[in-house]
C-alpha cells in the first residue's frame, strides 16, 4: 500500500524570518546530508555519463539551489577533469542566496542568482544542462507539472531531477538517522515531512509526461533517492 502523500504543509526551510544563524546551520547540515547520504554523488554520477566527452564548456543551472553545495560540488568535479563548467546556482529566498554567495567566492564557474523556479528567468535553451535536487516535493497541484515544463524549456541537453521517496520505511529511518547526524531542529523537523511530501516513480513519470517529456526516465538510488532524467535525442 502506497503510503497517502502529505499535503499542505509548509517545512520550516520554506518560511521567512529563520534567524540567520539557524539558516546557516540547516543549510550547512543539509550540505553535509548531501555528501554523505547520496545527493551530492547521485549528481556527479549523472552528470558524468552526460557531459563526459563534450569537448566544450559544460553551462549548468541548478534550481532550488539552496546553499549552493551541489554547484560547488561539480565545479571541483569539474576542475578534476579539466572541464570547463559554468553553473548558474538559483534559489528564491534571498536569506539563503546571502549565505550561498559568500560560500561559492573560490568559484568563479558559479554564479548566483535569485529566480522563481516556476517561471525561470532565462529565454528558452539557455543551459546544456538543468539540475533540480529536492525541491519537487515543495510542489503541489499544477505546480509540480509547471515546474518540470520551466526545467524542459530552458535545456538543451538533458533535464535532472532529483528527490525523495515517499514511504513509511523510508519516512523512519530518515527520522532515526536525522537524530543521530543532525544538530539543526529545522533540519530534524523538515527531514521526515519531506519523505512524507516525495513521489513514487510511477507518480514521478506521470508528472514528466504530463509537463511534455519525450522520453523521461528514472532510477533508483541508495537512501531513498529517485532520479528523473530527460536527455535531448
Amino acid at each position: 500500500m502506497v503510503t497517502p502523500r502529505l499535503l499542505g504543509v509548509t517545512e520550516r526551510m520554506e518560511q521567512l524570518g529563520l534567524e540567520t544563524s539557524e539558516l546557516r546551520l540547516a543549510l550547512e547540515t543539509l550540505a553535509r546530508v548531501n555528501r554523505r547520504f547520496g545527493a551530492t554523488r547521485l549528481v556527479l554520477r549523472h552528470l558524468a555519463a552526460l557531459c563526459d566527452g563534450s569537448p566544450t564548456a559544460v553551462s549548468i543551472l541548478d534550481v532550488g539551489t539552496g546553499y549552493a553545495d551541489i554547484p560547488r560540488a561539480v565545479a571541483r568535479w569539474a576542475r578534476r577533469r579539466g572541464r570547463p563548467v559554468r553553473i548558474t546556482a538559483m534559489d528564491r529566498h534571498a536569506g539563503t542566496l546571502a549565505l550561498a554567495g559568500p560560500a561559492c567566492a573560490d568559484y568563479p564557474e558559479i554564479r548566483v542568482r535569485q529566480g522563481d523556479a516556476l517561471s525561470l528567468p532565462f529565454p528558452a535553451q539557455s543551459f546544456n544542462v538543468v539540475l533540480a535536487s529536492q525541491i519537487l516535493h515543495h510542489m503541489e497541484g499544477a505546480d509540480a507539472v509547471q515546474l518540470l515544463r520551466e526545467l524542459a524549456r530552458v535545456a538543451t541537453q538533458a533535464v535532472l531531477v532529483h528527490d525523495l521517496r515517499r514511504g513509511a520505511w523510508p519516512q523512519l529511518v530518515t527520522w532515526a538517522v536525522l537524530r543521530l547526524v543532525s544538530r539543526s531542529s529545522v533540519i530534524r523537523h523538515d527531514g521526515p515531512m519531506s519523505i512524507r511530501r516525495g513521489y513514487v516513480p510511477a507518480e514521478l513519470l506521470d508528472l514528466a509526461r504530463e509537463a511534455g517529456w519525450r522520453s523521461p526516465r528514472l532510477t533508483r538510488h541508495a537512501f531513498f533517492r529517485l532520479a528523473l532524467l530527460e536527455v535531448a535525442p
